[in-house]
């Protein structure tokens, strides 16, 4: 397509006021609709609660998902409430079963009883008839993995529904993880338009740089400075204390053993999860080496017998729910095809390790235990270890109110007790409970992270990191529990204890966290979303000319339906929603200009400096459409044997017949959600001779993916011309 073509198809709309023009690109950038919103936000709502399910609503039917991804304390569940409530219809929830409690009050509090279902049971497979209208997925990080039982499950219940996904930390380990939550309600190619042909691809490494920008259009993410007027606790200087379990002598003899421990293809995973359990606690450390010994007894048994290793083997040892040992899921994918056979000296090093690591006084315990005793105040000691948490339980309790939870499992000084029951002692006024007499009060609360997500906790005004989580949304996972709306605390507290040298440099556990928490970063908070927000009035125009003080054109160009800025300035063209909010902002305090035959030629030019841009985003459209990047895609192979079978039924005039393989060659062509993706493979699997009558009844099960546009659409929405 030629530069002239392009200028004569991007023609300006009527011209107007900054502030109309600033309106009417606002609102094609957020996904508004033009037409004023008829429900209103719940006057429930805080301040800044309001513009989000506003938001929210709107990309739920423009996309059929979305994701709330507020900063902690933010009330982030409110607002999910709102939306439910806002779109009228029947919803589902899924939720941590730790929060169904919590859950349940909040929706009775407003009169809604929704179908509702715990992570666990879903990864269970436990699920009642088919969902309705909305699907809304509390805490929903724990599904960025496509490869695990519960988002195959979430995928299911997701096909046909619009999905709302809360979570504070929509990025763990890489931008990835969220890309694998789009997926859920998005088709494969539903953001060509924004540079991203294929989301699998986006989510594998590519198109890293577009993600921004699209992700704008899909996630309402605020950080605290969207809501300066709440009553939030501010955060004093964080503290570092710098001490391990066990003497620095003993701890270089340690961390010396460990690395020449090699216990087969799974040595470095080994390694890394003896030396973070090595900086958590003695106790921790010791059950990992008897896990190991055990593992290594089970190889030799293997060995003998002539039997290879399994996954119920290895899950026999490591069971799950231990935090650190999670990270040892890949173990059993990493065993030897043939006997398990580990590594001769690997039993005798687990042994040396046993032996170095008992009878020794514990430095870090003891910091904490003075700590706590010299600046009294209402504490969360957060450990990824239960072993940990068992042992600082036991030890803290000689002189400290002191309490834990681990999981499902609530411990008190008088024995075990249900959860709710130990988090009412310990902050009844965020639980909502009358205050426990003084002897029974809990001033302590250790926890392992299974409980650093999504409960009310802001009773209390410090949170220890007793030892570093594997990732740095764990972190924030962890002081979101206190700092957050509610809290009567003027500032809260964040001490974190770091090992000491020898061992930091063995695990570089730091450098990863600060690596990661750069991740989550580079996904990017979008407060300049709430301000494009504000720019939105009734007015609209399409194109102004302002005075300002850097000449440039800001383009708001609409490529198969969806809204990109593109910013062309002397120096370069750029495609940053950051930089374009900014320029709409000053447009709409900046005194008009005329809109002169000069201005309009500096509009051509701009057009023309954007060409390659617009042409790239066109054939990126293009691609998608026929799938041109994905040849090797399953679904697209399968499209020839449909288009044989619709042949012969045109040849025998069965017109019914043609209709419905047309559609389904329309699904096979098209990009697929991760639900329709894993459906298809189901049926692969199920039927090894596969028929066309099997793959039209498939198609005819799923929800309808929507007619397609003959060719891209391309449109100038809006224009601002910064004059010097």
């Amino acid at each position: 397509m030629t530069d002239d073509l392009l200028t004569a198809l991007l023609t300006p709309g009527p011209e107007g006021t900054p502030h109309a023009v600033a309106s009417r690109a606002a609102r094609a950038l957020l996904d508004l609709p033009s037409i004023p919103q008829t429900t209103e936000a719940p006057p429930w709502l805080a301040v800044h609660q309001r513009p989000a399910a506003i938001r929210l609503t709107a990309i739920l039917s423009r996309y059929g998902g979305a994701v709330l991804a507020d900063a902690p304390g933010l009330g982030k569940s409110y607002v999910a409430l709102a939306v439910a409530l806002m779109r009228g219809e029947p919803f589902v929830l899924v939720a941590p079963a730790v929060l169904v409690g919590q859950w349940k009050r909040l929706c009775s509090r407003f009169g809604v009883a929704p179908e509702l279902f715990s992570h666990e049971a879903l990864s269970a497979g436990r699920m009642n008839g088919p969902p309705r209208g909305l699907v809304v997925v509390d805490e929903a990080h724990h599904f960025r993995n496509p490869g695990a039982k519960r988002y195959r499950a979430l995928a299911e219940l997701s096909l046909g529904a619009r999905v709302l996904l809360i979570t504070a930390t929509p990025v763990h380990n890489r931008i990835g993880d969220l890309v694998h939550l789009l997926r859920l309600f998005l088709r494969d190619d539903a953001l060509a338009g924004l540079g991203i042909p294929s989301l699998k691809r986006a989510a594998a490494g590519e198109c890293w740089t577009a993600l921004p920008a699209a992700l704008a259009h899909l996630v309402v993410a605020r950080s605290r400075s969207r809501a300066p007027s709440l009553a939030l606790p501010g955060t004093a200087r964080g503290k570092a204390i710098r001490v391990g379990p066990a003497p620095e002598g003993r701890l270089k003899e340690l961390v010396s053993e460990i690395e020449k421990c090699s216990p087969g293809p799974a040595g470095a995973l080994v390694r890394m999860v003896l030396l973070t359990r090595l900086a958590s606690s003695m106790p921790a450390f010791r059950e990992s080496v008897s896990r190991q010994e055990a593992f290594a007894d089970l190889s030799v048994e293997a060995h003998q017998s002539g039997q290879a290793m399994t996954r119920r083997d290895f899950q026999r040892v490591f069971p799950r729910g231990e935090e650190p040992d999670l990270q040892l899921a890949l173990l059993p994918l990493l065993l030897p095809t043939g006997d398990g056979q580990g590594e001769p000296g690997d039993r005798d090093a687990l042994s040396r390790l046993r032996a170095l690591s008992t009878g020794l006084p514990d430095p870090k315990a003891s910091r904490l235990d003075q700590l706590l005793f010299r600046h009294p105040a209402r504490t969360i000691v957060f450990t990824s270890s239960r072993a940990t948490a068992r042992y600082l339980q036991r030890t803290l309790q000689r002189r400290h109110r002191v309490a834990a939870v681990m999981g499902a499992r609530g411990v008190l000084p008088s024995g075990p007790a249900p959860v709710p029951e130990v988090l009412a002692l310990f902050a009844p006024v965020a639980t909502g409970v009358a205050p426990p007499p003084e002897a029974l009060s809990v001033d302590v609360l250790i926890a392992t992270d299974l409980a650093s997500e999504g409960l009310n906790l802001q009773d209390a005004s410090r949170v220890i990191h007793y030892d570093l989580p594997w990732t740095a949304a764990r972190l924030t996972q962890r002081v979101g529990r206190i700092d957050r709306l509610g809290s009567a605390h003027p500032e809260i507290q964040v001490l974190t204890f770091l090992p000491p040298t020898p061992l930091a440099e063995a695990i570089q556990m730091e450098a990863r966290l600060m690596v990661k928490a750069r991740l989550g970063r580079r996904a990017g908070l979008f407060d300049w979303c709430d301000r494009l927000q504000a720019l939105v009035q009734n007015e609209e125009a399409c194109v102004c000319a302002v005075a300002g003080r850097e000449a440039s054109v800001l383009l708001v160009l609409s490529a198969g339906g969806t809204a990109e800025p593109i910013i062309v300035r002397e120096s370069n063209v750029t495609a940053d929603p950051r930089v374009a909010c900014q320029l709409l902002e000053n447009a709409a305090a900046a005194p008009a200009v005329p809109i002169d035959r000069a201005v309009r030629a500096v509009l051509r030019a701009a057009i023309g400096r954007a060409a390659p841009t617009i042409r790239k985003r066109l054939d990126q459209l293009a691609c998608a459409r026929w799938r041109a990047g994905d040849r090797d895609q399953l679904s697209r192979r399968l499209i020839p044997m449909v288009v044989r079978e619709a042949r012969r039924a045109a040849r025998a005039g069965d017109t019914g017949r043609v209709a419905e393989l047309d559609a389904v060659i329309e699904r096979l062509g098209s990009g697929m959600t991760a639900g329709e993706e894993l459906s298809l493979s189901a049926l692969l699997e199920s039927l090894p001779p596969l028929t066309i009558d099997s793959l039209r009844e498939w198609s005819g099960r799923l929800p309808t993916p929507g007619s397609r546009p003959p060719a891209p659409e391309l449109q100038l929405v809006a224009a601002v011309v910064v004059v010097r």
